[in-house]
């Protein structure tokens, strides 16, 4: 038997998937800590990873012609790294290695 998902999209979603996914990753991405990065990735708030969400949950309820890019866009953010951010610690801000 299928388990079935408890959470049920509003009556004016057209994407359910879309929804869902975007309600998964505002779940995760709540808040700023109290230097204001989240505190799911360490990003400054609002992460990417948020502001994805929002526009993902928002192109949920238009039709799919208006919305078919926010599903990729919410496809291409990162997924989070084993070891979060710390305070202190310092983040690479680019690509260190070879081609």
């Amino acid at each position: 038997m299928a388990s079935v998902d408890q959470r049920s999209e509003p009556a004016d979603v057209i994407d359910p998937m879309l929804w869902r996914d975007a309600q998964e990753l505002l779940s995760r991405h709540t808040a700023p800590d109290a230097t204001g990065l989240c505190v799911e990735c360490g990003r400054s708030w609002p992460c990417v990873p948020r502001r994805c969400a929002e526009r993902a949950a928002a192109a949920s309820r238009r039709p799919w012609n208006e919305s078919w890019t926010a599903r990729h866009d919410l496809r291409t953010v990162p997924a989070p790294r084993a070891g979060r951010h710390r305070a202190g610690t310092h983040r690479s801000s680019g690509n260190q290695g070879a081609y």
